[in-house]
């Protein structure tokens, strides 16, 4: 029997319904149409906070994304750099724009190499991006891994990048992370509050954590989150730098920068990113 993964998040981080959903994404397509698009082919980061927050920058991603692959590989996270990575074990996921199959063959390879723990629990870092992924690449398998914040993540994805080459898989690998969660609300305040504040997140520090993902340093990108709580997925962000490289590319393209501050003011706020490499 078909093991079906269910939706886990509350009405509220998307659209439940399948018409609502897919026009959701069309307004943040209408909204984006003046950005260049088709830049990658390799992947990219995007955020995963609920759809209010993070939906347009995501949708700019996917769009810019010229490849129409076999394979999605999505990075989530949530992880500490002691734990270890989790992967799937159902056969299909639950979206409202229909089930997404998840690769059991790759799965079945790679967990003859690495070891992971079954990923049991719910989490947006997956699950906010499998509508997109189901909207844009529709006859696509997916493979979903959540990486811990450490070295380790960019060791798994050079493996992982080893297998596909080797199955001769076309495949993009989808990076899910927030940045730096600053203000009281996260126990965050190391430069106050206020413009000050929010001026050094943007400008420091996720700034700094944003150059080392676009110049293809995926060893920085742990470093930095680690010392400097810049994200929380730092793996996801490090593996798809770590396969990125593998495949040649030189350089990512920052398509977009906000924080919820600018679409929602408050004392605490959290940075997104949408990157393509």
């Amino acid at each position: 029997m078909k093991k079906v993964r269910k939706r886990y998040l509350p009405e509220g981080w998307y659209p439940l319904d399948e018409d609502e959903c897919k026009q959701e994404i069309e307004n943040f397509i209408n909204r984006n149409k003046k950005i260049k698009s088709n830049m990658g082919n390799v992947g990219g980061v995007v955020p995963h906070a609920g759809w209010y927050f993070s939906g347009k920058i995501a949708t700019l991603v996917y769009m810019n994304i010229n490849l129409k692959p076999e394979l999605v590989v999505i990075f989530g996270g949530h992880l500490s750099s002691s734990d270890e990575p989790l992967i799937v074990e159902e056969d299909v996921w639950e979206t409202p724009l229909g089930e997404i199959e998840i690769d059991r063959d790759v799965i079945d390879d790679i967990v003859k190499k690495i070891h992971f723990d079954k990923d049991e629990w719910g989490d947006n870092t997956i699950e906010v991006q499998l509508p997109f992924i189901k909207y844009f690449f529709s006859n696509s398998k997916i493979l979903p891994i959540r990486l811990p914040a450490s070295k380790r993540a960019i060791e798994i994805a050079e493996s992982l990048n080893v297998l596909l080459k080797e199955r001769n898989i076309k495949f993009i690998t989808i990076g899910s992370s927030d940045l730096t969660h600053y203000g009281p609300n996260y126990g965050f305040i190391s430069h106050g509050t206020g413009k000050k504040a929010l001026e050094w997140v943007k400008n420091v520090n996720d700034k700094e954590i944003i150059d080392f993902a676009i110049n293809m340093n995926a060893e920085k990108v742990i470093e930095h989150a680690t010392i400097n709580d810049s994200a929380c997925s730092s793996g996801a962000i490090a593996g798809v730098v770590a396969i990125a490289r593998k495949l040649g590319v030189n350089k990512g393209t920052l398509l977009e920068y906000k924080t919820s501050y600018d679409i929602m003011p408050n004392d605490s706020f959290v940075g997104y990113a949408g990157i393509v490499y």
